[in-house]
């Protein structure tokens, strides 16, 4: 389920991010938001790849 709700938001990001860009005339927010996403998932991926164990 969670996969399914990830690909219908990369689906969407050139779209809005190119939305965007129409709106704004240059690539400065499209830029600041897509360091903003990156740094997010960076953070997300450390978490989840921690050497640690769920217990029971």
């Amino acid at each position: 389920m969670s996969q399914s709700a990830g690909y219908l938001v990369a689906a969407a990001g050139p779209f809005l991010i190119g939305w965007l860009y129409d709106h704004a005339h240059n690539w400065h927010m499209p830029v600041v938001i897509m360091m903003i996403c990156g740094i997010l998932m960076l953070a997300a991926g450390t978490g989840a790849g921690r050497n640690k164990y769920v217990s029971r």
